[in-house]
């Protein structure tokens, strides 16, 4: 056996890559450990699944990022278990995984709040394969009502959004543009204008967490993209072609898209520790765990204090990157026998996009942004946050085609069963 210290990582996402980055110099064997051999820029998922972006342009081959790494071994396997007493991870397919220092940054699923049919009737978008998953939805709910217009009145031509933060946001800017202006090319015998986008959000503002000016706005920028918003309503019941919102009403639907929140990966629940609200795991000011020395969580696995506010910090990729990179210099430090310090979160403010030409900006230092400042702003944070410099091209020309001729990527369905013609 090597002395050289084993460090494991769990999870590709923001803050598992952005350990490995730290990391990636250190006298260290390090193993990373994902379920996807690719890591997902989740802030755009949403445009994939309308159409403005491939899922090759917010995907990123891990090994490629790890090309420049000596020390470095990744396998694509599912976690089964985490034994903290024993100091190894239960993965699939291969023997337990051994390590001194552990990084558990797997990230979360959905949290669909006990709502009757919501996990088996609703379309959620926190993975790639939601993304797609819906993207193809969409399509084959226009070719099923371009053969069936009847279709309209079950409710066909009319997609709910449960929550109005800011994925929901995005998400129904973005459909209802894709709805009025491509599909309506693409199906002109279709009662297009009859379609309908409904955002439902249970609190009183969509955009909770921003400031009353730029909930106001971001609000009536929906509006006058024909998105239906509706506060102070949530949804209590899910069937297969309709919802029941909790003021009573039956709404006609054969499409929910569920953006109502996250809770931490299942595996959190089996560590043997006392979790925090959404099944997080508790970190100390260095972000290790209380009583497990050299075991770290990051990301949305973990609840992080901010060390100035004594509040949750928020489950951002901003958040779970600067953590993921503080983790690989502390292992890096323990290493080489120096103490831990504190994580501190630089905050670079907070952003949502409501649709072309229109976002919101709450700046760190408390000035706002709104409309196609806010919008360009929006477009250049997220462009340098993409992991590649591929994606970034991708991205960046992808945009540019959308933003000059105002159409979107090849909108192709592909079936369930693909049949040689030849």
């Amino acid at each position: 056996m090597s002395d050289t210290p084993r460090v494991v990582i769990l999870g590709a996402g923001f803050g598992g890559i952005g350990a490995a980055q730290k990391l990636r110099d250190a006298p260290v064997e390090l193993t990373i450990i994902d379920r996807h051999d690719y890591h997902t820029f989740q802030p755009l998922l949403y445009q994939v699944a309308t159409d403005e972006l491939e899922p090759t342009a917010v995907g990123s081959p891990i090994r490629d990022l790890l090309h420049r790494h000596d020390n470095v071994a990744f396998h694509n396997c599912a976690v089964e278990s985490i034994d903290l007493s024993n100091k190894q991870v239960v993965v699939e397919g291969m023997p337990p995984i051994e390590y001194d220092y552990l990084v558990m940054a797997l990230g979360a699923v959905v949290n669909f709040h006990n709502t009757p049919g919501a996990a088996e009737h609703s379309f959620p978008l926190y993975t790639m394969k939601d993304a797609i998953r819906l993207h193809d939805h969409i399509l084959k709910k226009l070719e099923e009502v371009d053969k069936n217009p009847a279709l309209v009145d079950q409710g066909a031509l009319t997609f709910c959004i449960i929550g109005g933060g800011p994925t929901g946001t995005e998400l129904a800017g973005a459909m209802s543009e894709l709805l009025h202006t491509e599909l309506k090319a693409d199906y002109p015998n279709l009662p297009i204008d009859q379609a309908r986008v409904v955002l439902y959000e249970h609190s009183p503002h969509v955009l909770a967490h921003f400031k009353p000016k730029l909930r106001d706005y971001a609000q009536r920028a929906l509006e006058e993209r024909d998105v239906e918003v509706h506060t102070g309503s949530g949804v209590v019941d899910v069937t297969a072609d309709a919802i029941t919102l909790s003021g009573g009403e039956k709404v006609q639907t054969q499409t929910l898209i569920w953006a109502a929140g996250l809770q931490a990966s299942p595996l959190t629940k089996s560590l043997g520790v006392e979790l925090a609200p959404g099944g997080r795991v508790p970190v100390g000011p260095d972000l290790q765990v209380k009583d497990h020395p050299q075991v770290f969580a990051i990301g949305d696995m973990a609840s992080i204090t901010d060390g100035k506010t004594g509040q949750p910090l928020p489950g951002l990729g901003a958040v779970a990157l600067q953590a993921g990179h503080h983790v690989g210099k502390t292992i890096e430090h323990l290493v080489e026998g120096k103490p831990t310090t504190p994580f501190k979160y630089f905050d670079k403010g907070n952003m949502a996009q409501v649709g072309r030409g229109a976002a919101v900006v709450e700046l760190p230092t408390g000035g706002t942004l709104t409309g196609s400042i806010a919008w360009l702003a929006w477009l250049g944070v997220h462009l340098s946050l993409l992991s590649g410099a591929e994606e970034r091209t991708s991205v960046f020309v992808d945009w540019g085609w959308n933003l000059l001729t105002h159409k979107r990527g090849k909108r192709i369905l592909l079936s369930d069963e693909e049949h040689d013609d030849s």
